[in-house]
């Protein structure tokens, strides 16, 4: 089959595999599961983005062509989850990994490391400016600066905040600024030890407040069936629509059992 740039089509997923460049490396369970909750309901309301890679030199006439994933792993990984066989795809082709990268960044899926490693394969392996990197992702040279010398940080401290989008830039680029590997360490270490301090005393906080009472409960329910009364969904995009609905059958599944009680 002749694949066209742009059009929409109907991929097998096990035609499917994901591009070992792809700039996320990490993806939340949770995430992931809610994710594909929502496609069960739903169905994959993004495409994803793929491209066509010919057979190499010497393959046999019969050797398939590799379709690998541009954008979109984590709708693909919970499309699987969901139990689908195929999922929708846009063609793409030209700078594949400047596509991958600008699209994750767009619907702000990186991690700061993995932002900065992604750059930093452009840089390095397509020989780009930093003025160039700027300009395709909309940040000034001075960002870019900033962004690239988190590639300076030690394996470790990459491999921790890779998983952690909780982690700052600001904080990376502070940490980074250290000259020496010692250093960052040090200032790692401590950073966590702050923030698990920070953490113990939230749940501390947490733990003293009283137990919320039958009126309490009342009073919130009473709030948002007010809230609800005023919602206006003309203006809404269909799949604002879709969510909303999916949210009320949720709450209506919480109301019916409540009054099974």
């Amino acid at each position: 089959m002749n694949y066209e740039k742009g059009q929409l089509y109907q991929i097998p997923l096990a035609d499917l595999q994901a591009d070992p460049n792809q700039p996320r490396k990490y993806m939340d369970p949770q995430a992931l599961d809610d994710l594909a909750d929502s496609i069960r309901t739903h169905g994959v309301l993004t495409p994803i983005l793929f491209r066509v890679d010919p057979p190499p030199e010497g393959a046999s006439p019969d050797t398939p062509a590799a379709f690998f994933i541009v954008a979109g792993e984590r709708r693909f990984e919970a499309a699987k989850k969901a139990g689908l066989t195929e999922i929708p795809a846009i063609l793409v082709d030209g700078k594949t990994r400047e596509i991958a990268l600008v699209e994750n960044l767009l619907r702000q899926d990186l991690t700061p490391v993995e932002e900065a490693e992604a750059l930093n394969r452009l840089l390095t392996e397509e020989s780009y400016t930093q003025e160039q990197l700027g300009v395709i992702i909309g940040k000034a040279r001075t960002t870019i600066n900033e962004i690239l010398s988190l590639n300076r940080l030690p394996q470790q401290i990459r491999d921790e905040c890779r998983s952690n989008p909780a982690v700052s830039r600001t904080t990376l680029i502070s940490i980074a600024r250290k000259k020496q590997t010692r250093g960052m360490l040090t200032a790692w270490k401590k950073f966590k030890e702050k923030m698990a301090k920070e953490d113990r005393g939230q749940k501390g906080q947490r733990k003293s407040r009283p137990a919320a009472t039958p009126s309490d409960f009342k009073d919130w329910v009473e709030k948002a069936n007010e809230k609800l009364g005023g919602i206006d969904p003309s203006s809404w995009s269909d799949a604002e629509k879709a969510d909303f609905s999916a949210a009320l059958t949720e709450l209506k599944k919480t109301i019916l059992a409540l009054l099974k009680k």
